[in-house]
């Protein structure tokens, strides 16, 4: 009786654990995918930052992301308020840009029928812009009769440009969480380093006002939401 009572043990310990390994293989054999988002905070400065996230082979809690960047429109300056006099009028912007990470998952959360992780993460990664600026001028600077310099105003023809190269890294901490059906919402925080040069008509950047605008360099603050679609 007790021989009976412990085959019939061992029969249902490995009957859980059958079913245990044929989950495991059909979480493994999932579609590994990609998921397309748009991160529209970016709109603001004339950029369309765009990025494909797919899960790393043989690594569940872990994805690679790839962000292709595109500028082209008006220059935005969201860190200063709108000024008629500011010196630099009809600002424009072209550029491109790329950005990449890795991240952790930190949870066993999965979308449906999708081996993409959710949950929050914790994410790094380099980013490297280049932006070609347009900018023209409403104030000229002339030297008066008695040498000094004087401030005038009036259409200047010329068109004044700078080119920036920014590079850096920043580390990132999110929560990715589905929406509704395949579309995702990623909410995100971080801290980053960038350095830039900038080659300028005039000795200095005109395009350092805050950390928002497009040749600052040093700490910055990467935060925001995304918007994606799991294929």
């Amino acid at each position: 009786m007790a021989l009976f009572a412990y085959r019939c043990a061992l029969a249902r310990w490995a009957g859980a654990l059958g079913l245990a390994l044929l989950s495991l293989r059909a979480a493994a054999q999932a579609p590994p995918g990609w998921v397309l988002k748009l991160t529209p905070q970016h709109l603001v400065l004339s950029g369309l930052w765009l990025e494909a996230e797919r899960p790393r082979a043989g690594h569940p809690g872990q994805t690679f992301t790839l962000g292709p960047q595109l500028y082209w429109g008006p220059a935005g300056r969201p860190d200063v308020p709108f000024d008629p006099a500011n010196i630099n009028r009809d600002r424009t912007v072209r550029g491109a840009g790329l950005l990449g990470q890795h991240r952790f998952y930190l949870g066993s959360q999965m979308l449906a029928n999708s081996a993409q992780p959710l949950g929050f993460y914790l994410g790094y990664g380099p980013q490297v812009q280049v932006f070609r600026l347009n900018f023209a001028r409403q104030w000229r600077e002339e030297i008066g009769p008695n040498g000094l310099p004087y401030l005038v105003f009036g259409p200047v023809p010329t068109a004044y440009h700078e080119t920036v190269l920014r590079y850096g890294a920043a580390g990132q901490v999110g929560y990715q969480f589905a929406l509704t059906g395949r579309i995702l919402v990623d909410v995100y925080a971080g801290l980053g380093l960038r350095k830039s040069h900038s080659w300028s008509d005039f000795g200095n950047s005109q395009f350092r006002s805050g950390p928002s605008d497009y040749a600052h360099e040093g700490l910055y603050f990467p935060a925001g939401f995304k918007v994606g679609v799991a294929l």
